[in-house]
């Protein structure tokens, strides 16, 4: 008998536990790789800093990011964005400044960005 309420307690626990899980929103992260045309570096720059200071203004933005890579590519930089659940991406997603931003850097790019979201 009790070896039952010890396991109906345990499952009890273990319900109330996934529960509460499972109502918390779930943080969304953004790894996004862009390269950038070898003569276009520095006007990259230029937007990604405006890009990167609008967006760590936004409510929902824990952390955003942008990283160059030293070891791979020499033009390749990394977003790295963290948001405290989709809806704040989906905020960050529709911003004016971040369409703006596409429409600044989609001629430098040298090839597709590739965009992780987890």
């Amino acid at each position: 008998m009790k070896k039952l309420v010890l396991l109906l307690a345990i499952i009890g626990l273990t319900s109330i536990s996934f529960a509460q899980q499972k109502s918390e929103p779930m943080k969304k992260t953004v790894v996004a790789r862009l390269t950038i045309k070898k003569e276009a570096v520095e006007n990259f720059v230029q937007f990604a800093q405006k890009i990167v200071e609008e967006t760590r203004k936004e409510t929902g933005c824990i952390s955003y990011g942008l990283y160059k890579n030293t070891f791979g590519k020499e033009a390749e930089f990394v977003f790295y964005e963290e948001y405290k659940d989709q809806a704040a991406l989906d905020f960050h997603n529709k911003s004016e400044h971040l369409k703006q931003f596409f429409g600044q850097i989609t001629p430098l790019l040298a090839g597709a960005p590739i965009v992780e979201v987890f």
